[in-house]
């Protein structure tokens, strides 16, 4: 894996650490900061700067008007929609080779980091409502938000932390840990998140939101970019949308990221598909699973696709 900006060493005290054991004993160390659970091996490896100082810059931090939020539980395909809106943005069929993504990703840069990015900037995040910039709400900055089935997100994440992390636990250790209410790594309980997510978007009426549903983008990416074009105030041709829509195919993106300078090169594309969740989850999983989303996501609005044709 590429490297990391190097940050200035952060002293973690042992009572700062919460530590989350799985049903097999395997052992995940975090640090838990505004709603964020940093790994504390990243911590420590000074690949983050020092949250308890740099989230209170960033929600203190002044927005600029042509600025778009690009927002997410981790492993939602945020990846996939930043190169979409870099090229609605700026109206070409190129790859933003201006700037990693990672480059732009709150917490993981400071303010200052990310104010020597030329505009329009697309500054995407995992972090929750409350800790992104107040002046989202004076500025009126577009806010994408991505959702996806959860059972997809589970097994990608799950993915995912073996390689960044070294989870070493099975995948049945790791659903209990994700259906936990102790934290996650980065976002903590995918429920508590989407939750308040949730009610973000239906309490604050001057916040600009589209939700974009991962399963409706690969199953219709024509219609969805057209959507997204027309929030963020782009106009196009349909042809455009089209080759748009060709450029940014998992494949393709997957291939390009090789050859990025990005620390998330390697673990960042995995399959892409909608459904991959049938070849882990079992029955009785599935049905501890269903059971989770009815009794965490009571009075939500938030709605699910597990399959898709395409």
């Amino acid at each position: 894996m590429a490297q990391y900006s190097q940050w200035p060493k952060v002293e973690l005290a042992s009572n700062d650490i919460l530590t989350i054991k799985d049903p097999s004993g395997n052992i995940i160390e975090l640090f838990p900061c505004y709603g964020y659970y940093f790994p504390r091996s990243s911590i420590e490896k000074q690949r983050y700067p020092d949250p308890r100082e740099n989230i209170p810059d960033i929600i203190k931090m002044k927005t600029r008007q042509d600025d778009v939020f690009l927002t997410a539980y981790p492993k939602t395909g945020t990846h996939w929609l930043a190169e979409i809106i870099y090229m609605l943005l700026n109206k070409r069929l190129e790859y933003n080779t201006e700037y990693v993504k990672v480059s732009a990703m709150l917490p993981l840069q400071t303010p200052e980091m990310v104010d020597k990015l030329s505009s329009p900037r697309i500054l995407n995040s995992h972090l929750l409502f409350s800790s992104l910039p107040r002046d989202i709400l004076t500025q009126k900055n577009k806010v994408v938000f991505v959702n996806r089935n959860p059972k997809d997100v589970a097994v990608s994440l799950y993915h995912f932390c073996r390689h960044t992390i070294n989870y070493e636990g099975s995948w049945n250790d790791f659903l209990q840990l994700f259906m936990s209410e102790r934290g996650m790594v980065y976002s903590g309980p995918w429920h508590k998140y989407m939750m308040d997510w949730d009610n973000v978007i239906k309490d604050n009426s001057k916040l600009d939101v589209l939700v974009v549903n991962y399963e409706d983008l690969k199953m219709n990416p024509l219609k969805e970019i057209e959507r997204l074009a027309q929030y963020l105030d782009v106009n196009n041709s349909t042809d455009f949308y089209s080759q748009v829509s060709d450029r940014c195919r998992f494949n393709q993106l997957k291939d390009d990221y090789k050859n990025r300078n990005d620390p998330f090169r390697e673990v960042v594309f995995r399959k892409g598909d909608v459904g991959d969740w049938k070849n882990w989850f079992t029955v009785a999983q599935n049905e501890e699973f269903d059971k989770h989303l009815t009794e965490k996501l009571t009075n939500s609005s938030w709605t699910f696709k597990y399959s898709v044709k395409e």
